[in-house]
């Protein structure tokens, strides 16, 4: 077949017509040009023949996948890439060219100006419903055409509006196929079929909803730093060109398309090996660097003997010409560039100026060369030069006492190392071209503790915070600090996917999230009890991170408490058991990483600690210690197993034992983890006043909305797993005490005579920005109501302060209301909205003894 050539220049001049009519409709009509996407697409295990469906492999016969050579790298990569996992599913690999022939069925991939077969398509009216594709970012046009070219009966076209929107098109059939983005990362099996064929019932159109969706590397020096060193990569010696091509690819594959690389001391930087930023551009990843390394300079090996400090207003002339050679450098890329300064290596702003007006014009100094330095040698390839800054720890404060960012800088606000945001955007600040985003964690080492040995945080609260950095506009740039990326791999999942669209999971979805999770990477049959299992993972370590555990912690429990969680873990240990019976021999690695491993450091850490409890109150001392020395055995018999054996030790050095390293249970005479000091002090959160009685806050009685307001359950939030949250998060949501149409929870209750009180647990989350409060009004019986302020919840307090640095180890924060002069019998305790972002967990109330 002769497939006539097109002229670049009509194709160019063309698109460009489209995307002007695109903009004039924008303007016009601001809701036309928008993603859409459905439930159109599915993957049948068997040839057809139906006019909306094309035959990957079946019989003797197998598609042809074709892609301009003209096209983007990463388009070209996409391809070869499917075509891989074809034959992982089928044992036939697709032919792979750049001419439309030779096969009656086609698979045509092309991004929008760089294929000349999309081009001839468009001309030629076989894609008609083109107009609102390319003025999306990352949009992607999928669709079935019949006779596209003589002697082709019909293709899969994927079109896409850039690069990455073409590439993500291709890769999300991959996962429709059944290869999990975690086929190599986390071992997840391929379920082989014989037969493929994948029906588009209609034309579909998907994009992203946050522009920048990205990961950081961090605290890599106890897992990815060692592997990578001595296991996957020793001629290297380092996180290098070889590790990270797996990490693009992984990123590829969940549509995540920004990265923060490894800073710390142990790795050799980024940008110092060319082949690393050449090959993040050719997986279309957008380069960026963390909030302490300004101009994508990964500073931690800057040497103050030779090059001074690192202090501009000592050192300027140098630290400047040190930004200025890595901009000429990396000037090319595609790139979020990260202006400011601050200490290296997270430290804190070097001095002088001490002051914070000094501060502020010393910042203002800095933005103004760098942006200069940026506006003379960024190439503007990937239109205007893309920047952020990152108001983190000690420089917030600065920003919040006046410090002026240029309008077209991204804001990105952060969370408290725990998972809850800071601050957001003001009004002023959310009209500013440049927008927000957010830098959130999964996993963090410092102060007041640590939490980087398993993955725990919750995909409820996920959703909690970051769908509300979304409602208040923090759409820009979402990217989350995942440590090694081994084991957080289900948080970064269930992140990817809401950064795509954050309105997919309903109030959180997290079951539902967790279901498709297991059935996809296990099967449908074992995809109830796997992700019933991570529900209780998720739950259990959301009331004690095991990183977390403490012999405070243990003997702060009441007995009756303590009997309980013992009582969870060991169900959960037990149920785990079971489940392992039941896994086939392809699945076990996978399970291992992804459920095995991470319950049993959860279950047997904290029945280690709750073992400790009892002989801390001489209860049968000898028979206690022998379970702590069993199950410290199997612990590290289990760390063994996942080194040496899961996958033939792949992951050989992964993952740190119990003895040594950041994430490991310290074993003093006080069997704590070695985060410094016991937590002294540490009030008694979980004891608890015998005339109260504790329930769920979603265990009410009765509830009230407003308009589409109202108190909503999220799935798995908070230490109840069904918190509480005011919906929708938006400056909106507020009223006075007084304003009887707020949103409301009553719970019933009965009181003897006297004077008593009722608890709050509220998550500890913060006040949307400076200025706003954060509170509840309550009443009895429809009495006056009395404000309640979240406690911690004004921002003025750091980390390390005493309310946050327990709130964030308990995951919530009790407010306590006095009850006076109750009659005895029958009352109701009325909590009415006032602010938006309260989240309340569960509530203690009197009960009639």
């Amino acid at each position: 077949m002769h497939v006539p050539q097109i002229n670049p220049k009509r194709i160019q001049s063309w698109f460009q017509s489209i995307a002007i009519f695109a903009v004039a409709l924008c303007v016009l009509w601001p809701g036309l040009v928008t993603a859409q996407s459905g439930g159109n697409i599915a993957v049948l295990g068997s040839a057809s023949n139906t006019a909306d469906t094309i035959t990957l492999v079946g019989g003797k016969a197998a598609a042809t996948l074709v892609v301009d050579g003209e096209d983007f790298p990463v388009v070209q990569l996409a391809a070869n890439m499917f075509a891989d996992d074809v034959q992982r599913v089928t044992g036939r690999r697709l032919s792979v060219t750049n001419t439309a022939v030779g096969s009656r069925q086609l698979i045509i991939v092309g991004t929008l100006g760089k294929s000349g077969l999309v081009g001839q398509l468009i001309l030629n009216g076989k894609l008609n419903d083109i107009g609102k594709l390319p003025e999306l970012w990352e949009g992607t046009l999928t669709k079935v055409v019949e006779k596209p070219f003589p002697n082709v009966d019909r293709a899969l076209v994927i079109v896409g509006s850039d690069r990455r929107g073409t590439a993500y098109g291709l890769m999300r059939f991959s996962q429709l196929i059944g290869v999990s983005p975690w086929y190599w990362w986390a071992d997840a099996p391929v379920r082989h079929q014989k037969a493929l064929s994948v029906k588009v019932s209609a034309t579909q159109t998907d994009a992203p909803a946050v522009k920048y969706r990205g990961i950081f590397i961090n605290d890599e020096d106890w897992g990815l730093n060692p592997w990578a060193s001595k296991t996957f990569d020793p001629k290297f010696g380092n996180i290098g060109p070889k590790t990270y091509e797996k990490v693009f690819e992984l990123m590829l594959r969940l549509r995540l398309n920004y990265l923060w690389p490894a800073m710390h001391a142990v790795s050799k930087e980024f940008g110092s090996t060319p082949e690393n930023y050449l090959l993040a551009d050719k997986y279309g990843i957008v380069a960026g660097s963390s909030h302490c390394e300004p101009m994508l300079c990964n500073n931690v090996h800057w040497n103050e003997a030779k090059q001074g400090k690192w202090n501009y207003s000592l050192n300027r002339d140098t630290i400047q010409a040190y930004w200025e050679d890595n901009v000429k450098a990396r000037g090319s890329e595609e790139a979020v560039w990260t202006i400011g300064i601050r200490g290296i290596h997270d430290a804190g702003m070097e001095s002088p100026p001490r002051d914070v007006p000094g501060r502020i014009n010393l910042m203002t100094e800095v933005f103004h060369d760098q942006r200069e330095l940026l506006d003379k040698y960024v190439a503007k390839t990937w239109g205007p030069v893309a920047q952020c800054f990152v108001p983190y720890k000690e420089v917030l404060p600065i920003y919040d006492a006046g410090l002026k960012v240029p309008d077209d800088v991204t804001l990105v606000w952060v969370d408290d190392n725990f998972g809850y945001i800071r601050r957001l955007s003001n009004p002023a600040e959310r009209a500013r071209s440049g927008g927000a985003g957010v830098y959130w964690h999964l996993s963090y080492y410092g102060n007041p503790h640590s939490y980087t040995w398993i993955d725990t945080t919750a995909p409820g609260l996920i959703w909690e915070e970051l769908h509300k950095a979304w409602e208040n506009d923090a759409r820009n740039l979402w990217v989350i600090n995942v440590g090694d990326i081994k084991p957080m791999e289900v948080g970064i999942d269930y992140f990817a996917k809401l950064a795509w669209a954050p309105d997919s999971l309903p109030f959180g979805a997290q079951q539902q999230f967790l279901y498709d999770f297991a059935k996809e990477t296990f099967g449908e049959k074992l995809a109830t009890p796997i992700s019933a299992m991570w529900g209780k993972l998720y739950w259990l370590g959301t009331v004690r991170k095991p990183e977390l555990m403490d012999r405070s912690w243990a003997t702060s429990l009441t007995p009756e408490r303590a009997k309980q969680l013992e009582t969870d873990y060991q169900a959960m240990l037990d149920e785990e058991k079971s489940l392992t019976a039941q896994i086939p021999s392809e699945a076990r690695d996978a399970y291992t990483e992804f459920v095995g491993f991470p319950v049993h450091v959860l279950g047997e850490s904290g029945q280690i600690f709750l073992a400790d409890r009892k002989v801390c109150g001489g209860e049968d001392v000898f028979g206690n210690e022998k379970k702590i020395a069993n199950l410290r055995a199997d612990l590290e018999a289990r760390v063994e197993n996942y080194n040496t054996k899961v996958a033939s030790g792949k992951w050989n050095r992964m993952m740190p034992g119990l003895v040594t390293g950041k994430n490991l249970m310290a074993w003093s005479s006080q069997v704590r983890w070695p985060w410094g000091e016991p937590t002294n002090g540490h009030p008694v959160v979980n004891q608890q006043n015998s005339e109260l009685k504790w329930r769920q806050a979603s265990a009410w009685d009765r509830a009230s909305s407003a308009g589409q307001t109202g108190w909503r359950a999220i799935e798995g939030l908070g230490p109840s797993g069904n918190g509480m949250a005011l919906l929708p998060v938006d400056l909106k949501t507020s009223w006075t005490e007084t304003n009887a149409s707020a949103p409301t929870l009553e719970y019933d209750f009965n009181s003897k005579a006297g004077n008593t009180e009722a608890w709050i647990d509220f998550l500890p989350t913060f006040r949307l920005y400076p200025g706003m409060k954060l509170r509840v009004a309550v009443s009895v019986d429809g009495g006056a109501p009395e404000v309640v302020e979240v406690p911690g919840s004004s921002g003025a307090e750091n980390e390390n302060g005493r309310i946050r640095s327990m709130a964030v180890q308990d995951n919530f924060v009790r407010a306590r209301v006095p009850l006076p002069a109750l009659t005895a019998g029958k009352h109701t305790f009325k909590i009415r909205a006032m602010d938006p972002g309260a989240v309340v967990d569960g509530i203690y109330l009197p009960e009639q003894k």
